[in-house]
C-alpha cells in the first residue's frame, strides 16, 4: 500500500476515533435516535451539496454529468448497495448511539478492533472465503476480550453477579454496530470495480436516511431542535461531515485502488488508541483494568489473525 493511501487512512481513523466522544455530547441533548438520524442526514446533505456543485461545473463545461446515485434499476448491484445502506447507514448508527448511551466511548473505540474479525467472518459467510484454525482461535480470544470489556468477568475470572441485570446491553449494541460497519468493506469490494466510490456511498447513505426517517420520525416525532445547544449543532455537523461523509468516501476510494480489504481494514487499529485518549481527556471516562485486559485480548486475537494471513492464510484479497 502506498504511503499516500496510508496517510489518508490514518486521517480517516483519526476522524472516526473522535466520533464516540463527540456523539456523547449530542446524545445527552437529544437522545440516541435523533443523533443517529442527524448524523446521516447531515452526511447526505453534505454529499448532495458537493455533488450538486460538481454537476453544475460539468453542465457549464458541457461535459458528461457526473452521476450522483446508482441507476434505479433493480439488479444485484442495487440490492447490494441497499444492503450496505441498511447495515452501515441504518442499523449501525442506531445501535451505536444506543450503545453509547448505555456504555462508554472508550469501550466503543476498543470494540472497533473487532471489525477485521467480522470482515473475515462475513467474507466466509457471504463469499465462502476459507477459514483456518487460527481464525477460529482469534475469534475465541476476541470474544473473551469482549466479556472482560463488558464487565462479565470480575475478580478471579468469575462472572460478576453485580452486573447480571445489565450484562452487555450497551456493549452488545456497540458490537452490532461494528458488525454493520464491517459490511461496508465486504459488500463494496466488488462494486468498486464497476461504480465510482461516490455513487456507492451516496446511494447507501440515501437508503440509510430513508430507513432512519421511517424508523425515528413516526416514533419520536420531529427533532427537538430547541434542545440543541450551539455546541450540539457543531457536534452534529462534525458527525455528519467530518465523521461520516469525508472518511467513508476516502475509505471506499482506498478499496478501489487495488488494495486488499484486509490491508485497509488493519488501519482500524489506530482507533482504539486515538479514541480512548480522546474519551479520557474530553469526557473524563475512566480506563479500568477490565478495559486494559479486554482491549489486550482483542488486539492479541487480531494479531494472531494477521500472523496467520502472512503465513499463507489470505482472506478477502482482490
Amino acid at each position: 500500500m502506498s504511503l499516500k493511501i496510508w496517510l489518508g487512512l490514518f486521517f480517516c481513523n483519526l476522524l472516526w476515533s473522535l466520533n464516540p466522544t463527540i456523539a456523547k455530547q449530542v446524545i445527552e441533548e437529544i437522545g440516541p435516535y435523533y443523533t443517529a438520524w442527524f448524523k446521516y442526514s447531515v452526511a447526505l446533505a453534505a454529499y448532495l451539496g458537493v455533488m450538486g456543485w460538481i454537476c453544475f461545473l460539468d453542465f457549464k463545461k458541457k461535459s458528461k454529468i457526473t452521476p450522483v446515485f446508482m441507476p434505479m434499476k433493480v439488479n444485484k448491484d442495487l440490492i447490494t448497495v441497499a444492503c450496505i445502506g441498511a447495515a452501515t447507514c441504518f442499523l449501525s448508527p442506531m445501535t451505536q448511539m444506543l450503545g453509547l448511551k448505555n456504555s462508554s466511548a472508550v469501550n466503543n473505540v476498543i470494540l472497533v478492533a473487532f471489525e477485521p474479525i467480522f470482515t473475515v467472518v462475513f467474507g466466509w459467510v457471504i463469499f465462502r472465503e476459507s477459514l483456518s484454525q487460527w481464525h477460529f482461535l482469534s475469534f475465541f480470544l476476541a470474544t473473551i476480550g469482549f466479556l472482560f470489556l463488558s464487565h462479565v468477568f470480575g475478580n478471579g475470572f468469575f462472572i460478576d453477579p453485580s452486573i447480571s441485570k445489565t450484562f452487555g446491553y450497551g456493549d452488545c449494541a456497540l458490537l452490532v454496530a461494528v458488525a454493520g460497519e464491517s459490511l461496508y468493506s465486504v459488500l463494496a469490494r466488488d462494486l468498486v470495480k464497476t461504480y465510482s466510490g461516490s455513487v456507492i456511498f451516496g446511494t447507501a447513505v440515501l437508503v440509510g436516511v430513508i430507513l432512519l426517517s421511517l424508523a425515528v420520525l413516526p416514533w419520536q416525532g420531529l427533532p427537538p431542535l430547541g434542545r440543541v445547544s450551539w455546541v450540539g449543532v457543531g457536534a452534529i455537523v462534525w458527525l455528519g461531515v467530518m465523521g461520516t461523509a469525508i472518511p467513508y468516501l476516502y475509505w471506499i476510494y482506498a478499496l478501489s485502488q487495488s488494495v486488499s480489504i484486509g490491508s485497509v481494514v488493519l488501519s482500524l487499529f489506530l482507533q482504539p488508541l486515538l479514541g480512548a485518549v480522546a474519551a479520557v481527556v474530553f469526557l473524563n471516562e475512566p480506563l479500568g483494568l477490565h478495559q486494559w485486559v479486554g482491549g489486550f485480548m482483542i488486539l492479541l486475537a487480531v494479531s494472531i489473525q494477521i500472523m496467520a494471513e502472512r503465513s499463507g492464510c489470505r482472506y478477502l484479497e482482490e
